[in-house]
């Protein structure tokens, strides 16, 4: 089972994980209101999809089974105009480990 918290965690461990390998110039201070896709993001488009990719992974280990990511189940998440934070990709992971 995934929290919201743990989601959160793994999350954090793949910024870490980013910003070890240099993909990401700086380490990013994750909260429930961090923009990880948008006009704010601290993440330029390669960092965002190394993420996104990284993220898939840890998140299949943890669930022992392949997970996608597919921003169009995202209810919150708008094409036009793109915009993510981290609590709305959190709540996003928990709904994904239920399935």
């Amino acid at each position: 089972m995934l929290d919201q918290n743990s989601a959160i965690e793994i999350m954090k461990e793949s910024i870490d994980s980013l910003a070890r390998s240099g993909t990401i110039k700086n380490l990013i201070e994750l909260s429930p209101l961090t923009q990880l896709l948008g006009p704010n993001s601290p993440l330029d488009s390669l960092g965002f999809v190394t993420f996104v990719t990284d993220l898939e992974d840890r998140m299949q280990v943890k669930l022992n089974r392949e997970c996608y990511l597919s921003f169009n189940e995202i209810i919150e998440f708008n094409v036009n105009s793109p915009s993510l934070t981290v609590d709305i990709l959190a709540q996003y992971l928990v709904k994904l480990a239920a399935d």
